[in-house]
This record gives structure tokens, C-alpha cells and sequence, in this order.
């Protein structure tokens, strides 16, 4: 076994493995599904296939849907409060008038997501990817957003966020 005794190669070394660390996983991109995965309150969907699902206006509350699968999914007016959706893939996913209060969204996919008018309110969003969503008028007060990244999507006030709008919209 060579040894990294130079702090050059040690460098070098832990540079590629943070950039390794960097990239972003899609969700659930290895095929790992969840069979006992239910749309429902209080449900343990880690892992779950609900890609284009119709769940409009459904109460999912305090759901674990860690990695799932929800990209093109309509969400529309359905209750995720306190649910857990981190690493999710909600991309291209109708949010509109969803209620994600005390949502925990680290890493999740929103890119190019619909969230206008949902209540982010108390949300965790650290890390996520929400290039091009839309949350017009939706409800961020307290929500937690360092190193999420916005750009391109439309904000609050109906603006749209510049390249590099990383934990909020400039």
C-alpha cells in the first residue's frame, strides 16, 4: 500500500473526494422501490415510486418519503406538513396551495417544480435544487434555505432569481 505522505497528494486526494461528495444523487436513481409505500398520513414511503402520481388534495402529514420518487407527481392543495422529503425527486411536480409546513426538504429536487401559493412556512430546505420552480406567493416565512439553490426560478413577489441565487433569490 502506497502512503500519501506528501501534503500535495493528500490535498489533491481530499479535493476528489469532496467533489465526488459534491455532485448531486438523483433520488432513488438505482431502482430501490418501496412495495409498502401508501399515499397516507403518518406513512413510511422512503424509497417510493409515486413518479406522475394523482394525489391532489390528499392528506400525506408527517410522511416519510426520504428518496422517493414524486417527479411529475400533483401535489396540488395536498397536506405534507412535517412530512420528510429529503433527497426526494419532485421535479416538474405540481405543489400549488400544498401545505409544507415543517416539511424537511434537504437535497430535495424541485427543479422547475410548481409551489405557487404552497406554504413553505417553518420548512427545511437546506441544499435543495430549485432551479426554475415557481413560488409565487408561497409562504417561506422561517423557512430554513442555506445552500438551496434558486436560480432561474420565480420568486414570492412573482421576480424571477439570477444565476447563482444560492439560500434565497437575488
Amino acid at each position: 500500500m502506497t502512503k500519501l505522505t506528501s501534503p500535495l497528494c493528500r490535498s489533491a486526494l481530499l479535493l476528489v473526494f469532496s467533489l465526488t461528495l459534491a455532485v448531486p444523487a438523483l433520488a432513488n436513481d438505482q431502482g430501490v422501490v418501496n412495495p409498502a409505500c401508501k399515499p397516507e398520513p403518518e406513512n413510511q414511503c422512503a424509497f417510493g415510486e409515486l413518479r406522475n402520481a394523482n394525489l391532489v388534495g390528499k392528506d400525506l402529514h408527517d410522511g416519510n418519503y426520504d428518496t422517493a420518487r414524486m417527479d411529475g407527481a400533483n401535489l396540488s392543495g395536498a397536506n405534507l406538513t412535517g412530512s420528510s422529503l429529503q433527497v426526494a425527486n419532485l421535479t416538474k411536480a405540481n405543489l400549488s396551495k400544498a401545505r409544507l409546513v415543517h416539511a424537511h426538504l434537504h437535497a430535495a429536487q424541485l427543479m422547475g417544480a410548481n409551489l405557487s401559493g404552497a406554504d413553505l412556512s417553518d420548512a427545511i430546505m437546506t441544499k435543495t435544487f430549485a432551479m426554475g420552480a415557481n413560488f409565487t406567493g408561497a409562504n417561506l416565512s422561517h423557512a430554513s434555505l442555506q445552500g438551496a439553490d434558486f436560480s432561474g426560478a420565480t420568486w414570492t413577489d412573482g421576480h424571477v432569481c439570477k444565476d447563482g441565487s444560492i439560500g434565497g433569490c437575488r
